[in-house]
This record gives structure tokens, C-alpha cells and sequence, in this order.
């Protein structure tokens, strides 16, 4: 730093430290206008252009079988199929509406549809009542184990079961052999 910055410096300091906000912040402001500006180096833009004009432009990706003659092939053909079948399709489907016409009538559709809205509004209040069972059970069992006597305890059981396990463990590996049964 110059010694004109320093000296702002050491003004806004001082200027923060007795609590003097307004010369404090002037002091601050002429600090940050000493800064040099921010700027990238002369020709950065031009050197930028340059590496992504040399830079190959990667190609879109296609799927193969999308591009291959035979889905192609399969296209045209389900086309040609679909339009060659459009003047007996109004047949079809009258022939389809009347038979449904004769098993359903639209009261028993939206008997069906009512019914179906009423099953599933029905699954899904007892669902969410046995969530608030189950959350309200696990609520209970954590209370306790939020206080401070409980954490001691459980750090005590879990120390006496590692003590437990380390004894266990030097017991089995001190009586294993690869004979299993002594000989007489």
C-alpha cells in the first residue's frame, strides 16, 4: 500500500473503533475508490474468441436405432397399415360403443367412478391415521431420550455392551481350534 493508503486506512479504523459511523464510512468509501479496477488484461476477450473458434463443435447425439432404415422402414409401414384400416375403424369403434352401451349404462359409470373416488378417499384417510398413531408412538418413545440422564444411560449401556462383546469375542477366539472333537 501507498502511504496515502495507509493513512485512510488507519483513519477509518480509528474512525470504527470511536464509534464515529458517518467519517468511518466516508473513510471506507475513499479506501475501496484507491483499489485498482477490476478489469481482464488487454486482448482477453479477443484471446477467448480465438480458443472456442479452434474448438470443435460437438456433435448432437443420435440414438442408432432411431437412424437405422429398419425403424424407419417399421415407421412407414405402421403408417401405411394405420391409414389403410381408418374406414372400417368407425365400424369397429360403433360396434364397441354399442355393446358397451348395452353392459354399462352412464349411471352405472358414474355409480363406478363415485364409488372408486370414495374407496380411495377412504385408503388414504386411515392411512394418514396410522401415520399420526405411528408418529405420535415415536414421539413417545423420544421424549425420553432427549433429556440428559437418559443420554447418560444409553452411553452407559452401550459402553457396558462394547465391554461385554470384547470379553465375548477373546473367550470364542481363545477355545477355536480346527479340531472340533478331542480324541479319546
Amino acid at each position: 500500500m501507498r502511504p496515502s493508503d495507509d493513512e485512510i486506512l488507519s483513519r477509518w479504523l480509528a474512525a470504527e473503533r470511536d464509534g464515529r459511523d458517518d467519517e468511518a464510512e466516508a473513510a471506507l468509501f475513499a479506501l475501496v475508490e484507491m483499489l485498482p479496477p477490476l478489469a481482464p488484461p488487454s486482448g482477453f476477450a479477443d484471446r477467448v474468441l480465438a480458443r472456442v473458434a479452434l474448438a470443435p463443435i460437438p456433435a448432437p447425439v443420435q440414438w442408432a436405432w432411431i437412424a437405422s432404415p429398419w425403424f424407419r422402414a417399421l415407421v412407414a409401414l405402421s403408417l401405411v397399415v394405420t391409414g389403410a384400416a381408418l374406414p372400417w375403424l368407425s365400424g369397429i369403434l360403433r360396434s364397441l360403443a354399442s355393446s358397451v352401451s348395452v353392459l354399462w349404462s352412464p349411471g352405472d359409470v358414474v355409480r363406478l367412478g363415485t364409488g372408486a373416488l370414495i374407496a380411495i378417499s377412504q385408503s388414504l384417510v386411515a392411512a394418514l391415521a396410522l401415520w399420526d398413531w405411528l408418529l405420535g408412538i415415536g414421539r413417545a418413545l423420544a421424549a425420553p431420550f432427549a433429556t440428559p440422564a437418559m443420554a447418560l444411560i444409553a452411553i452407559g449401556c452401550l459402553l457396558v455392551s462394547l465391554v461385554a462383546f470384547h470379553f465375548l469375542r477373546n473367550l470364542i477366539t481363545r477355545d477355536r481350534s480346527w479340531i472340533h472333537v478331542e480324541s479319546v
